[in-house]
């Protein structure tokens, strides 16, 4: 169980940091680095190992009280004060700098073409609004990772006496539903800013429903799977 809490924001994290640079080299150095589909899928798959070797220590720190039930929180020793700080600076403060550090450039660059007459001009502001809104999307989704889930690795690095223990695991308890609550805003967010993402969530539900096929209201796109697969 702990093991996975620290696994979920690990990987998380990682994948946006992914995202990062993938949206950097794609909009500042569109010629020099092409993000394909087999970089993708070693990108999340480098993810998921980073992830997964920094949670390791998880297994083995986090123990049981008399009770039976999991601990809450890392040993007060020095291995879980380590732990603690490492977790905090390798899962959460660096990954989130370089983030932060990415879409600086790219909301610098994009600035600097949209305040460019000629540039604008030449692209008649289309490119310009579309790099704009796909930056914003983003830009909300780590905005609300990091702010879900700072509450989590911030309480990490305390370790609460038995005299108050009860009270303090009902507050990390509360933190962990704050923190992994973040995952339940993606969808919320997609929709606004994706019309793809929209659009799928349509072929979805009216596929469920078939109520699109007794009305013009909505037409599914012939390129979906679930076109193919139902000869549309």
């Amino acid at each position: 169980v702990r093991y996975l809490q620290h696994l979920t924001p690990g990987v998380q994290i990682y994948v946006l940091l992914a995202i990062s640079v993938d949206r950097f080299y794609t909009i500042v150095y569109p010629l020099s680095f092409k993000v394909s589909r087999g970089k993708a899928k070693k990108m999340i798959l480098a993810s998921w190992l980073c992830g997964a070797l920094l949670a390791s220590p998880a297994c083995f720190l986090h123990g049981s009280n008399t009770d039976h039930h999991c601990n809450f929180f890392l040993p007060s020793s020095w291995q879980g004060s380590a732990y603690s700080i490492i977790d905090l600076l390798l899962v959460f403060l660096i990954p989130s700098l370089f983030i932060i550090l990415f879409y600086q450039k790219v909301i610098k660059y994009i600035w600097r073409i949209g305040t460019d007459g000629m540039t604008v001009r030449r692209t008649t502001n289309i490119v310009p609004r579309t790099k704009v809104k796909t930056i914003k999307m983003f830009l909300m989704l780590n905005s609300m990772f990091l702010l879900s889930w700072l509450p989590f690795f911030t309480v990490q690095l305390w370790h609460p006496q038995e005299t108050d223990y009860r009270k303090s695991s009902l507050l990390f308890l509360a933190i962990t539903w704050i923190s992994f609550s973040s995952s339940a805003s993606k969808p919320t967010l997609y929709s606004i800013y994706n019309a793809n993402f929209r659009r799928g969530m349509k072929e979805t539900f009216c596929m469920s429903a078939m109520k699109c096929y007794r009305s013009n209201a909505y037409t599914i796109t012939t390129s979906s799977r679930i076109a193919k697969k139902n000869h549309v």
